[in-house]
């Protein structure tokens, strides 16, 4: 895990601060929202994180993307109401294709890495956590907001891959779903984020008034 994060940090770093990259790269804040395959006990999950990107053609691009994502868990039982939190940190390498290199441009992609996750308890007591493999397909759009500020918006769907992070509440039941708090193995989600451009970006051609 420490090996990938800092190769992870290095890549960064190498491409962000780089005098000799002449290609553009960006930098985007963003929020999530998303519905996950266990909606019968929580509401779905949510956060926020931040993506880098490095455009090594005009319409491909490889990145680092990070996400701190909740999962509020609500499980109903007849004598009691098990509450915890799942959350999950997953830091992903990313490739993605553009269609279009001006103006409105989508894009398709792919994240894959590691999901540090973790199961806490509000009214129980759990503290559970785990590191998991991860795969995200995913779609999305860019927005021009000027030469060098864009608003995008993509739709991923999140696969965990491997056992679930998961803790059975009653020992003696350990095959009853009820007494059941995992951490999401998989998850539909929708981010909003505004990037920020760097590098070289094309001005506007000057429009000549016709005499």
């Amino acid at each position: 895990m420490k090996k990938l994060l800092g190769l992870s940090a290095l890549f960064l770093l190498t491409f962000l601060f780089s005098e000799k990259a002449s290609a553009q790269s960006s930098l985007t804040l963003l929020g999530t929202y998303g519905s996950t395959n266990q909606n019968d006990i929580s509401k779905g999950i949510f956060g926020g994180g931040a993506q880098y990107r490095y455009f090594i053609k005009p319409n491909i691009a490889v990145g680092l993307s990070a996400k701190y994502l909740v999962e509020n868990l609500n499980h109903e039982l007849s004598l009691k109401t098990l509450r915890g939190r799942a959350t999950n940190v997953p830091v992903n390498l990313m490739a993605e294709y553009y269609f279009k290199t001006k103006g409105i441009q989508p894009y398709a992609g792919l994240e894959a890495g590691l999901n540090i996750q973790k199961i806490e308890g509000y009214n129980i007591i759990i503290d559970k956590s785990a590191v998991k493999p991860g795969i995200a397909p995913k779609v999305g759009v860019v927005l021009p907001l000027g030469r060098r500020l864009g608003f995008m918006v993509e739709a991923a769907y999140n696969i965990t891959l491997g056992s679930d992070n998961s803790v059975h509440m009653d020992p003696t039941k350990p095959d009853n779903d009820l007494y059941l708090l995992k951490n999401s193995k998989q998850s539909v989600t929708v981010t909003g984020g505004i990037r920020y451009i760097f590098g070289k970006v094309p001005k506007k051609p000057e429009v000549t008034p016709e005499p």
